[in-house]
């Protein structure tokens, strides 16, 4: 399979392995990784193993960073003041 293709399959799947999300914004696996580990980012897992980000989720994640240029981070866990 080349490029090409691969990342046609990719573009049009609706669960991203934590490899293809990394690769999809441009970041390190181990990054998405923390995101998940702190909550910031909910995963599918169907197993142990078997980690999965809605498309949706991951473009939801981007949304709450982008406000034109000033970075706020998500509230864990309180209310909105």
């Amino acid at each position: 399979m080349n490029n090409t293709t691969e990342s046609k399959q990719t573009s049009e799947r609706a669960y991203l392995s934590l490899r293809d999300a990394a690769q999809e914004i441009g970041c390190t696996r181990r990054f998405i990784e923390k995101r998940i580990e702190d909550g910031e980012i909910a995963v599918f897992r169907p197993s142990r193993r078997l980690v999965r980000v809605a498309r949706g989720e991951l473009s939801r994640w981007i949304a709450s960073y982008s406000h034109g240029g000033k970075q706020t981070p998500p509230q864990k866990g309180g209310s909105a003041e």
